[in-house]
């Protein structure tokens, strides 16, 4: 399969080599250019380097799933609850016995409240938290020299204890700064078990109505249900992610990968039972390379946005080169080792060159049969994925080489040597292109990044006046295993 690389045509020409990635050149090759043509024979095009255009790779997006443990958070905030949840003591005037004309008497009511256990759970995006509240509830007459206690629920040893059940429904949302709001519906009451003051015709219902006294129970339920989004702290799990992610890791001897994080976001707030499930994803450009810039690795913390996660994928982006000396040799070994014909004569190359020529590579072969002598010519380059090489293709001759040879080897100029010589002139990649497999790597506290990826293939050739460099690229799928959320909800 043939790849056909992007040109751009007249960019200057420069001894400046560009960073690279592969360690695994040990060749100690100096020099801005190859080894100089012969000056027999046509003049060689002017040597501006041939640069591959190559687009911006595709953004990598990296899921790192949240779960959030509703059980670790329920004991989280029992710790914080008020104990006892609320206890006033009230008086009231209440009628004793049936007749229109009973007497009035002060009666003190006595509450204390405790909450027996909180339950959370997560449907979809619907989360309700359903709290139950034990009573222990009392009544005595007040006179002046006169304290008799008349009735009790849950105040005497073996006395069930009056139990209200309070349910709150809502949804979850993002705020600024990676903060959860919580949209809450009323509160729903249910009692499961009720308590009459029966001496005095009243219900605890009718205590709680009291003043102060719901108002006092409800506040603390309240306060209960606005811990949940204070326990489920994103933000410094997204914090750890940034960092994490800004370091570079070593992949090879010499090359390392650097993730480049861009942006960072927020998924969906949903959750089954008791999990509260959301992923924080880091969208970068990775790449790997032999020299680690500060702007790699000192990237500024940016606002975190809500938007859904990405496709999950990794695109890893590097470069590999080869220096010109050693494309020269590598070239006048293919080509040396064979004999061309053209006008019934023998052809035998001594040497070639490989520089950049504008728009298109330019290779520069001297010839030792049947003249000495160096013709030159042009053509785009092709990779080839089968062969892991780089060949010329659409070959001609240069316009002062095919000039020359129209005058003085017209079975050159008119032949179709320059198809053979092209046909030949290929040079192997798979040498100098990285072997990358599959990564793992840590981070941290957060849990393990898996990387999938393909082989790498060059997305771009360039030939300057000191090498010829691929830019690579795969792509795999990548995974992030963590923990479930402990204290302070970082996953272990």
């Amino acid at each position: 399969m043939i790849t056909r690389l992007p040109t751009i045509r007249n960019l200057p020409a420069s001894c400046k080599a560009i960073p690279a990635i592969i360690a695994f050149f040990l060749y100690a090759f100096t020099g801005c250019a190859g080894s100089k043509p012969a000056q027999e024979g046509p003049p060689p095009p002017p040597p501006v380097p041939l640069i591959a255009p190559v687009g911006e790779p595709p953004t990598s997006t990296l899921r790192i799933p949240v779960e959030v443990d509703l059980d670790f958070v329920r004991d989280r905030i029992m710790k914080t609850l008020p104990k006892p949840l609320s206890q006033k003591v009230v008086q009231k005037k209440v009628q004793v016995g049936s007749l229109p004309f009973s007497p009035e008497l002060g009666v003190e009511f006595r509450h204390r409240a405790e909450v027996e256990s909180i339950d959370l759970r997560m449907d979809g995006s619907q989360f309700q938290a359903t709290t139950r509240i034990n009573f222990a509830v009392g009544g005595s007459v007040v006179a002046t020299h006169l304290d008799l206690g008349v009735g009790s629920c849950g105040e005497k040893i073996g006395e069930p204890p009056p139990t209200l059940e309070v349910t709150v429904k809502g949804r979850f949302a993002w705020g600024n700064d990676a903060k959860i709001l919580f949209a809450a519906s009323p509160l729903e009451l249910k009692w499961i078990r009720p308590c009459n003051l029966t001496a005095f015709k009243v219900k605890l219902e009718d205590i709680l109505d009291l003043p102060m006294v719901r108002t006092q129970i409800q506040s603390a339920i309240n306060q209960a249900i606005d811990q949940i989004p204070d326990q489920i702290r994103i933000r410094p799990m997204a914090e750890l992610a940034w960092r994490e992610m800004e370091r570079p890791r070593s992949v090879l001897p010499g090359v390392w990968l650097v993730v480049r994080p861009e942006s960072l976001s927020l998924g969906p707030i949903t959750g089954t039972g008791k999990r509260i499930s959301t992923s924080i994803t880091l969208r970068a450009k990775p790449s790997l390379t032999d020299s680690v810039r500060n702007t790699d690795t000192l990237r500024r913390l940016p606002s975190i946005r809500v938007e859904r996660p990405g496709d999950g994928m990794f695109h890893l982006e590097a470069q590999a080169f080869m220096p010109l000396s050693m494309v020269d040799s590598l070239l006048t070994a293919n080509l040396s080792a064979k004999t061309f014909q053209a006008g019934g004569k023998d052809i035998h190359i001594a040497k070639a060159t490989l520089y950049g020529g504008g728009d298109k590579a330019v290779l520069g072969v001297t010839l030792d049969k049947p003249f000495e002598g160096t013709i030159f010519l042009k053509g785009r380059p092709e990779f080839d994925t089968v062969t892991k090489s780089v060949r010329l293709a659409d070959v001609d001759f240069d316009v002062d080489t095919k000039s020359f040879l129209v005058k003085s080897a017209s079975y050159l100029a008119h032949g179709s040597i320059q198809e053979a010589i092209a046909k030949a002139a290929t040079v192997d990649m798979a040498q100098i292109l990285p072997k990358v497999s599959d990564l793992r790597f840590p981070m941290g506290d957060l849990g393990t990044v898996q990387v999938g990826l393909q082989t790498l293939q060059p997305v771009g050739i360039s030939l300057d006046q000191g090498r010829l460099q691929a830019w690579l690229r795969t792509s795999g799928k990548v995974q992030v295993s963590v923990g479930t959320c402990v204290n302070p909800c970082a996953p272990r």
